[in-house]
């Protein structure tokens, strides 16, 4: 955002690229309403707000482009605080470009990616933490990722911090007046009292720290690795999460040979599954390389799905992947269908009968799956989550600045070193909602967005 100029109109198509029943090319700024009258068949200058109209947009020759449905929203009641032109015309990308191009001839200038939205950051429509949120609403691939960014689009992180902030301010007051009159002896509260607020604080925010974990989670999904020996029924598995034929089933042993992956929701979450290579000992030159990249899987995914064969003795290999990922795996016994007794492995928290072949106890799996994920914790729906790896940096360095402040009340060292710390502490929340923010992050934030928000 270095070279931007608010005084420039932009203008974007706001709608995916592609054909469709309508697109939408967005102008925002002063000189909207005047660049689309220039192109309109009538005359907008009177229009009423928030009102919208159907005319026809017409190239420099007075030549139909196209019939269109135009939205006139006058500032400031508006996304951006400005001005906003929305030109709603056949879904076309010919058309849509051209008409694009149109409102560049008669004075507007391309957007830069996330222009409509730092807009409305900078006229104070969203803070910066709601403005983040624009754009994970946008890219949530499922429910809980559009919760969470629905909850900090509607400022509920940004209430929080604020929250913190006017009672830290409070503190942070106090300490002013004993650095500042000294000699007074003032004390508005106690020492303990004082002690106790700032617990109460440090300890809120190191629990919206902790809840970044679940956030990941909810935004990024889960890289789900399944492994086993040969003929476990890994492929089957997959196939069965998935619900079609993805990978190749036979009684082959080795039939897999190299890594297969597949993006899949699953009741709440986002998954990549990755069906690997059956762990054996082989001379094909392929097989090794396919069991090598099985490997990999195994220091990569979040949660790793040991299959086993219930109808087999375990093998050397299988104990070696169980006890090389005990924490972070699910031990799969497959083919229960065949009725056949099988031992169990001793203190393996998740454990779970299947078949794949047969579709049996799949759905439990995938809640066991999402119990392991959340580590067995029951999500509630009224807490906030973090899901940005900036606001988590931005809330760990407020709380480790802020224990510095308790560590040192307790310790009666002096106001000054009290009142730094608990400064440094308010500033990193700032950044949060982007009161104390630097050109940098602002241009990181932004050049992630699609060009037409």
């Amino acid at each position: 955002m270095k070279e931007y100029n608010p005084k420039d109109t932009i203008s974007a198509i706001s709608s995916p690229i592609g054909e469709g029943a309508i697109s939408i090319v967005r102008l925002s700024g002063d000189k909207a309403i005047d660049i689309a009258n220039k192109i309109f068949s009538k005359d907008i200058t009177n229009f009423k707000t928030h009102t919208i109209h159907y005319g026809k947009i017409l190239n420099d020759n007075n030549e139909v482009l196209d019939s269109v449905m135009l939205s006139i929203l006058k500032a400031p009641n508006t996304y951006t605080g400005e001005d906003i032109i929305e030109i709603h015309c056949h879904g076309s990308k010919i058309i849509t470009e051209k008409i694009l191009t149109r409102t560049i001839q008669a004075g507007a200038r391309i957007a830069n990616p996330g222009e409509f939205t730092f807009r409305a950051f900078l006229n104070k429509k969203l803070d910066l933490a709601q403005a983040e949120a624009v754009q994970d609403l946008i890219s949530a691939n499922n429910d809980l990722a559009i919760k969470a960014a629905k909850d900090q689009l509607e400022g509920r992180l940004s209430s929080s911090i604020l929250k913190y902030q006017k009672d830290l301010t409070e503190i942070a007051a106090i300490l002013e007046a004993w650095v500042d009159f000294p000699e007074e002896g003032l004390e508005f509260i106690s020492k303990e009292e004082l002690l106790d607020r700032l617990n109460t604080i440090y300890n809120d925010i190191n629990k919206l720290s902790s809840s970044y974990e679940n956030g990941k989670i909810f935004k990024e999904g889960i890289l789900l690795g399944i492994i086993g020996s040969t003929n476990v029924g890994k492929s089957s598995l997959m196939n069965s999460l998935l619900k079609k034929q993805r990978a190749i089933v036979t009684d082959i042993a080795g039939t897999t040979r190299d890594i297969i992956e597949e993006d899949v929701k699953l009741n709440n979450l986002h998954y990549k599954v990755i069906d690997t290579a059956g762990i054996r000992n082989t001379n094909c030159e392929i097989e090794k390389e396919g069991i090598k990249r099985s490997k990999d899987i195994f220091q990569k995914a979040d949660i790793l799905l040991i299959v086993l064969d219930s109808t087999q003795n375990l093998l050397e290999s299988d104990y070696e992947m169980i006890n090389n990922n005990f924490e972070n795996s699910i031990i799969v016994w497959n083919k229960i269908d065949l009725k056949k007794p099988h031992e169990k492995i001793k203190n393996h928290e998740y454990q779970i009968e299947i078949s794949a072949k047969e579709n049996i106890n799949i759905e439990n799996l995938i809640r066991l799956i999402e119990k392991k994920a959340f580590k067995g914790e029951n999500l509630s729906k009224n807490e906030i989550v973090l899901t940005k790896k900036r606001h988590k940096i931005a809330i760990d360095n407020a709380a480790e600045n802020l224990q510095k402040v308790i560590v040192n009340l307790e310790k009666d060292i002096s106001s000054e070193f009290l009142s730094f710390d608990m400064k440094t502490v308010l500033s990193e929340l700032a950044k949060i909602i982007g009161f104390d923010i630097t050109e940098d992050i602002l241009s990181s934030i932004f050049k992630n967005f699609c060009i037409g928000k």
